[in-house]
Formats: C-alpha cells, structure tokens, sequence
C-alpha cells in the first residue's frame, strides 16, 4: 500500500492520497501520520482520497477504524471529506457508524464538491465527540 500525505496551505485541506491495494493496517498508519504532522491545525480539514486504492477491509475491520478515529482527540474534532471513485465505494462510512461517532464527515464522488464543504467548514466550531 502507498500513500501521499499533503497540506493546501491556500485552502487549509490535509490530503491524504491512497493508492493500490488498502488494508487496516495501511489506514492506522496513515491516519497516525496524519494527526502527527497537522494536530496543530484547528479544526484539521481533512479530504481521504479513496478514488485509486483497492480496500481490502472487512466491515469488522472498518467499525474498528471509525472507533479508532473517534477515539482520537484530534480526529474527533476534525472536519473529513471522503472521496470515492464513481464506479465504486471503496470503503464507504455507514451513515449510523458516523453519527455513532458524532465526527463530521461527509462522503463524495466529486473532488470539487469534497473541497467546497471543507472549504464552509473552515470558519466552523469545530465539532465535538459526546462520549
């Protein structure tokens, strides 16, 4: 698995790019990568690019992940744009795992309309995790 980690600094977006075949263990690495480097950011806004990897994640694998991610204090604040290819949902974020979480998240299959959100979300409150 590979993966390209970048900032925006005209728009204030993290990126995260995967490419080729996605396992759990490829997604924690990233993702703590991620929160290493940009946990300055407040909120971080985030934009998952899933549209060139090939998840290989069982949903058990994948209710861990979202647990992971709401456990996280920089993540569980964060605003995170997911985008998928057109032909596929890679690895799709159930709409209940999300709210269970109470992360802001959305999904998407346009990258313009995953920067617009991130985008209204830069003057937002950041959200919070009611654990």
């Amino acid at each position: 698995m590979s993966f390209h980690i970048s900032y925006q600094a005209t728009g204030g977006i993290a990126r995260v790019l995967f490419l080729g075949p996605l396992g759990y263990a490829d997604k924690i690495e990233a993702t703590a990568r991620l929160v290493g480097k940009y946990r300055h950011r407040k909120p971080l806004r985030v934009l998952l690019d899933l549209r060139y990897a090939r998840s290989h994640i069982t949903l058990e694998e994948h209710q861990k992940y979202i647990r992971y991610m709401a456990e996280n204090s920089v993540l569980r604040r964060a605003f995170i744009a997911v985008l998928h290819p057109r032909s596929r949902w890679t690895c799709p974020l159930p709409s209940h795992s999300a709210y269970l979480c109470r992360f802001s998240s959305r999904e998407f299959i346009v990258e313009a309309e995953a920067e617009a959100w991130l985008a209204q979300a830069k003057g937002a409150a950041q959200p919070l995790l009611a654990l």
